[in-house]
């Protein structure tokens, strides 16, 4: 709140409010900060301050003729925190736009990761590859990493044979399953 005791409150348009409201609102920082206890967010509460300030300057002749300024302009301050406080989540609210443009701004991004249909059969060998045996599982990596079956096998202590035709089942496998999961959705796309 030390921030609020020294910057200058502004308008919608970046302008300093009146210095009067202003003097008015910094003297009230210390009733708010009793009245609001949980907010520590200082850049929430100089936009509750400025929010305040503008409602004020709005209302600039009910706010001249109060009797208790100080009143009127707490009233108004302690109205836009609770206002604050029941949105949803003011800075994602701020922030999000509607999925049609949302969806665009996606779409408008480059991929990281290659196309769509790329990542998706990457995602499908990640899930194919956990049901796998640690055995299995290790022998893909290396193969992966580029080493020959005889490097494998090496490794594994036992023949080069045995380590092709293991990735061999593998393979098959993964066919067997990317054809099912083909099927399905071409049956659901039907539906």
């Amino acid at each position: 709140m030390e921030s609020l005791k020294k910057d200058t409150l502004l308008d919608a348009d970046g302008r300093p409010l009146d210095p009067r409201i202003q003097q008015v609102l910094r003297e009230l920082i210390p009733r708010f900060r009793r009245r609001f206890l949980t907010l520590r967010d200082e850049l929430l509460v100089i936009e509750i301050f400025e929010e305040a300030g503008r409602r004020i300057a709005e209302n600039a002749t009910t706010f001249n003729t109060a009797k208790n300024p100080s009143a009127y302009a707490f009233k108004i301050l302690c109205t836009v925190a609770l206002q604050r406080l029941r949105e949803p989540s003011i800075r994602a609210q701020r922030k999000t736009i509607g999925s049609d443009a949302g969806q665009l701004a996606i779409d408008s991004l480059p991929a990281r990761d290659g196309t769509p249909e790329q990542v998706e059969a990457s995602i499908l060998l990640e899930e194919y590859l956990e049901t796998l045996t640690h055995q299995e599982q290790e022998l893909c990596m290396w193969k992966q990493a580029g080493h020959s079956s005889r490097e494998i096998a090496k490794m594994l202590g036992t023949s080069p044979g045995y380590v092709d035709n293991l990735f061999y089942r593998i393979k098959r496998k993964c066919e067997e399953a990317a054809a099912r999961t083909k099927g399905a959705a071409k049956s659901t796309e039907g539906d």
